[in-house]
This record gives structure tokens, sequence and C-alpha cells, in this order.
């Protein structure tokens, strides 16, 4: 589940690393009204195209969440779903399900 190769763990780190700035980005901006805004779109250059679609279904999960029970909005706490459903995604993504893509399609052209 973690790059075989140096370069590949590398990236993984700084795309991690990268991750987790976002997450502090998030906490430390809190009280600034646009953060949540800037945050949704920080996880979805990082997870993109996959962070799209984490995007709009956990959107579309918090407004009913929120419209239907009455839970308070608070900037931070309700995006920390989507961080980590979005870091999950795009890890998937990117250091899992890519690199199955290549090794495939270098064995197709190899095997033909």
């Amino acid at each position: 589940m973690y790059p075989t190769s140096a370069a590949g763990r590398v990236l993984a780190f700084i795309w991690l690393a990268a991750c987790l700035l976002v997450l502090g980005f998030g906490y430390f901006q809190q009280h600034i009204h646009d953060m949540p805004v800037a945050f949704v779109w920080f996880m979805v250059f990082l997870a993109f195209p996959c962070g799209l679609v984490v995007s709009a279904i956990f959107g579309f999960i918090s407004a009913e969440i929120t419209s239907r029970f009455g839970v308070a909005y608070h900037p931070f706490v309700d995006l920390i779903p989507l961080w980590i459903a979005s870091v999950i995604a795009g890890y998937a993504q990117w250091f899992i399900l890519l690199p199955k893509l290549f090794k495939w399609v270098r064995h197709v052209r190899t095997s033909t």
C-alpha cells in the first residue's frame, strides 16, 4: 500500500506533507471567513480528479446533516471528514491505482 521506489516514497511524503499543511492552514486560519473555500480547493487540487467527486459528495452530505438535524456549523471541524476522505482518495489514486495502471499499460505494451 505504499510506493516501492525511492522516488515514489519521496513523492508520497511530499504529497502527505502538503495535505498536512492544508489541515494546519485550516486550523490556524479558521477565523477567516473564506478559509473553508480555500481549504476545499486546496484538497481538490491535491486529490484531483477524485477530489472533485469527494468534495461534491461531502458537500451534499454536510448540507443535508446541517439542514435536517440542525447541527451547528464550525469552519474547521466540519472540514475534517472532507480532509480525511480527500487524503484517502488522493493517496489511493496517486500512489496505488496510478502505479498499477502504469504497470498494466507497460505489461500490455511489452506483451504485444
